[in-house]
């Protein structure tokens, strides 16, 4: 791709596309133009690896600007056979404009075939509470995770396929926090439906199921330094302004020995 601050001025972007392509790669042909969108992939990998210090060797030494740089330069060069093979810009514009149509209502259909049957889905998140003596409960600050970083939340995570949530609980901490825990001492604590609209599936719901773990072994700590950027211990009666806000309402509902509630939906109280 040509350095951006040597390029002219941008005349829209299936224009620029042409220009590109009309210029110094006009000998270059089809095939080399769709194998230089692999060689720009791996590029992105290299950079994002260089921002998170994926290779230890190297450490972090590419910066988020470095990231989407590379993946500009995905876009240009899947961008510029594009506009070869459609026989144009405008031609090129248009079969995007369809194929981003076809993409955006495939979640229209899904919610339409789970309206079909009667079933609405909503995904299933577990969280941990790892309880010291005195009460205080462990928490770990998000870090370049791309949601609510800077902000506290406890060990918590997605089930992968074939654990049952306990079973994803005790491999999250255990990873999050380097911990080992059983599931003899897990003590379910509560369980939350909410609801946002960056939440994902049809429904934008995930089901939250809180335990509690008052033994483990191995010291607590941040486990995942790409993830969160330390672990500290708080009062659950007395968080934390920075706590995420349904963590913050869940850990009241446990405060008050309840087992169920609701955030983010029409009507709640």
């Amino acid at each position: 791709m040509a350095n951006s601050e040597a390029a002219e001025p941008c005349r829209g972007f299936w224009a620029d596309t042409a220009r590109i392509l009309d210029g110094y790669l006009a000998e270059v042909p089809t095939h080399l133009l769709v194998m230089k969108i692999a060689e720009e992939v791996g590029e992105v990998v290299e950079a994002y690896l260089g921002m998170t210090g994926g290779n230890p060797r190297k450490g972090v030494h590419k910066t988020t600007a470095d990231v989407l740089d590379e993946l500009a330069d995905v876009i240009l060069s899947a961008a510029v056979p594009m506009v070869d093979l459609a026989g144009g810009p405008e031609a090129a514009g248009q079969h995007l404009a369809r194929r981003l149509g076809v993409v955006s209502a495939r979640e229209v259909a899904e919610v339409a075939a789970v309206s079909a049957n009667g079933w609405h889905g909503s995904f299933i998140a577990p969280h941990v509470l790892l309880r010291r003596e005195d009460g205080t409960v462990l928490m770990l600050r998000r870090y370049n995770t791309g949601y609510r970083d800077g902000w506290l939340c406890p060990p918590a995570g997605r089930i992968e396929l074939g654990e049952d949530v306990l079973a994803a609980a005790i491999r999250e901490a255990g990873e999050e926090t380097g911990v080992t825990l059983h599931r003899d001492d897990a003590v379910f604590s509560h369980v939350m439906h909410r609801t946002a609209a960056s939440l994902p599936g049809p429904c934008h719901a995930v089901s939250d199921y809180w335990f509690t773990f008052d033994r483990w072994v191995g010291e607590p700590h941040a486990a995942e330094p790409d993830k969160a950027s330390e672990a500290l211990w708080i009062d659950p009666a007395a968080p934390p302004a920075d706590l995420v806000p349904h963590c913050a309402q869940a850990l009241a509902a446990i405060g008050r020995g309840e087992a169920f509630s609701v955030h983010g939906w029409a009507g709640e109280r």
